[in-house]
């Protein structure tokens, strides 16, 4: 059985207005379109909708007014689905963000767009660069911040802040010396390391940086990999290994003092955070008010 909601629509309106003309007039619609939207509905449910004997006004047949009940409740129905969900949709910010950005750049953002606009519910949801660009690509989420672009040709990149590569140590006597002594973190990488996972814009970047320096990161000593940079940062300062991450996501275990930090060459080793939305698909109002106080805040 072929039903659509249209056709539904359309019958309700005819049985309302009391005929075919002025069902036409209110839903903008030609009347042998609205009278080929009926036929379809009578050859899809078997049955006769209406009485064809006077042209001037409409009579339901017995089947006719059974699918007018049934008809009007879905008709209904899907009225109530979409009121509620534009209505949320339109209180609604849902946006996400890969390690770096969500530690550093999206909380102020947030938390100033929340306090301008006191009816949104922001929602902010995490994970790496790969899996955020996915999910914008998706629908999952309006507007992502990442810490490296995948040039995904149906993604919009704006550049919103800039971060820098640093090497990450324990807090103990020989790399504080070592710290003290100017020594530059890549005279450390061959200290026992430990990689985030492979869909971490932070690893893309590690991996160039290495091969720009003509190291192949498969023949590092890599000791552990972890997906967690949480839990990548605490088995660094336990000292399992040292490893390579932006500058702004160590920053609170460097002024808790359980990490140190080495620049990586005597210049920066720098790197942008992006906010990425799609090409197509427009976005909803509290979303490009929130995109455009990004840009401000940039500006």
């Amino acid at each position: 059985m072929n039903i659509s909601l249209k056709q539904l629509e359309i019958f309700v309106t005819i049985v309302e207005c009391g005929n075919f003309t002025e069902a036409g007039r209110r839903m903008y619609l030609a009347q042998s379109t609205v009278s080929s939207h009926i036929s379809a509905l009578e050859e899809a449910l078997h049955v006769a909708l209406f009485r064809r004997e006077s042209k001037r006004s409409i009579e339901l047949t017995a089947d006719g007014k059974r699918v007018y009940e049934y008809a009007k409740d879905v008709v209904n129905k899907c009225a109530s689905l979409e009121s509620s969900i534009v209505g949320e949709a339109k209180r609604e910010l849902v946006i996400g963000a890969s390690t770096a950005p969500s530690k550093s750049v999206l909380p102020r953002h947030v938390m100033q767009f929340v306090q301008e606009h006191p009816a949104c519910c922001c929602v902010v949801r995490s994970g790496d660069s790969e899996h955020i660009q996915q999910m914008v690509l998706d629908g999952d989420i309006q507007i992502g911040f990442v810490g490296s672009t995948d040039d995904r040709q149906s993604l919009v990149y704006e550049r919103v802040a800039e971060d820098r590569l640093v090497l990450i140590t324990p807090n103990t006597p020989r790399f504080a010396k070592l710290k003290e002594r100017g020594v530059l973190g890549c005279e450390l990488l061959d200290e026992p390391m430990i990689f985030r996972d492979r869909g971490s814009g932070t690893q893309k970047m590690i991996n160039n940086y290495l091969s720009a320096r003509d190291m192949d990161a498969s023949k590092v000593q890599v000791r552990y990999y972890a997906s967690d940079p949480e839990m990548l940062q605490e088995l660094v300062a336990l000292g399992a290994g040292v490893s390579i991450l932006s500058a702004l996501s160590v920053e609170e275990q460097v002024r808790a003092g359980k990490l140190l930090t080495f620049e990586l060459e005597q210049e920066p080793v720098s790197r942008h955070i992006y906010m990425v939305y799609r090409k197509k698909g427009a976005l909803s109002e509290l979303a490009k008010a929130f995109a455009e106080q990004v840009r401000r805040s940039v500006q």
